[in-house]
């Protein structure tokens, strides 16, 4: 989409395609899921001396009728706006289920290739041909290490902050070495901080209540480097909790930011999980590589919407070194998850039932599924927190 819109626009307004910075393609959030929009007139007018809206009026134009696309028009004077069709929005979410982390980060290696994109670590600036040798993520810190709860904070969001640069230097780099669509084996929900008891320092007194992956969500969720005394980043939550004052850190509930996006991977892979059975106990053939996913409903839209913001917001998160947005889109993808199961979007018994009899309408919401699962497998990863595999 990036690529499409770039090209019509310098054509449009007849400059050097080179010339043209990355489109940054922004969802529209009232328009269901299907329309994005770009600025790009409007940042080039300037420098070109041009009308921003001429360039977007003839950009537009120039994009009705491209295959995949169902309409162009113009919005406030110099942004263009693209209806993407089903197929293409199907295609982003299939992508996702094959790999999540490659999804989320070939965008980053799409503005490398533009020479867009700064490299902060020369040693990760890996060229396109070796992105299949990829090594994996750095490991994260050990957090029981750590004296303090603000060191322990500190270290995990520049574990963060590393992880995040390395899957930019190298976009097909392994999420810890795991497949995102059929996980080689189970993460597990237990906490060897809580099991063991922690330790005599506060991080290790801290890491025993709420556990190394909960830590980890709350450490990263604020956007101050350094929080106020008694800062908190939503009801219940402190910024930098401690043994004595957890908060909602230490529940298991939807209070809990950590619960809750661990959950909705545990919830995405068991479903995925329960149809692979039932599919294989028919002894029917696997989904075909291009199965329908079904996008009319309003829960689904909105869950590939949200889906399809992930490599934006990591290139922002990024470049500005902020961890923290990563975490609240990877919450926005669970609460989406969630609100789709709930509507009834994966049915996971009816689900269960039609993937057996290769129902191609239940393989594309199987697919949905996967997206969701890779998604949030690989933005936890990059926050250096397991995703368990079982509900």
């Amino acid at each position: 989409m990036d690529a499409l819109l770039r090209s019509a626009v310098a054509a449009a307004a007849e400059c050097p395609l080179e010339s043209v910075p990355p489109a940054e393609p922004r969802r529209v959030a009232s328009a269901g899921g299907a329309q994005y929009s770009t600025a790009l007139p409007l940042r080039l007018a300037g420098s070109l001396g041009v009308s921003a809206s001429g360039v977007a009026e003839t950009a537009a134009a120039l994009l009705r009728g491209v295959a995949r696309v169902d309409g162009a028009r113009v919005q406030r004077g110099g942004f263009v706006a693209l209806d993407v069709a089903s197929e293409a929005r199907a295609a982003m979410v299939h992508t996702a289920a094959a790999d999540g982390a490659a999804f989320l980060g070939d965008y980053l290696g799409y503005l490398r290739g533009l020479g867009r994109l700064d490299v902060t670590e020369p040693d990760r600036a890996a060229p396109a041909d070796e992105r299949a040798s990829a090594a994996p993520l750095p490991p994260p810190s050990p957090l029981h290490g750590a004296a303090t709860a603000e060191e322990a904070r500190r270290l995990a969001r520049e574990d963060a902050r590393r992880r995040m640069r390395a899957l930019a230097g190298h976009p097909g780099a392994e999420a810890d070495g795991a497949c995102i669509a059929v996980q080689p084996g189970d993460v597990s929900w237990r906490e060897p901080c809580i099991d063991s008891g922690g330790g005599d320092t506060p991080a290790g007194r801290l890491l025993a209540v709420i556990g190394e992956a909960g830590a980890r969500v709350a450490f990263c969720r604020a956007a101050a480097e350094r929080p106020r005394a008694g800062e908190e980043t939503g009801p219940g939550l402190p910024a930098v909790p401690t043994a004595e004052h957890p908060g909602a850190w230490a529940l298991g509930t939807r209070a809990n930011p950590a619960f809750v996006l661990r959950y909705a991977h545990a919830h995405a892979v068991s479903s995925l999980r329960w149809a692979g059975e039932a599919q294989a106990a028919a002894a029917t053939a696997a989904a075909p590589a291009l199965a329908p996913v079904p996008l009319e409903e309003p829960a689904a839209a909105a869950l590939a919407g949200a889906l399809y913001d992930g490599p934006l917001v990591l290139h922002a998160a990024r470049r500005r070194s902020e961890p923290h947005m990563l975490v609240r889109y990877l919450e926005g993808v669970a609460a989406a998850y969630h609100e789709w199961r709930g509507s009834g979007g994966l049915a996971v018994e009816a689900a269960v039932e039609s993937a057996g009899g290769g129902s191609a309408p239940a393989l594309g919401r199987m697919r949905l599924c996967a997206a969701a699962a890779g998604v949030l497998h690989a933005g936890l990863s990059l926050l250096g927190v397991p995703a368990p595999t079982r509900l």
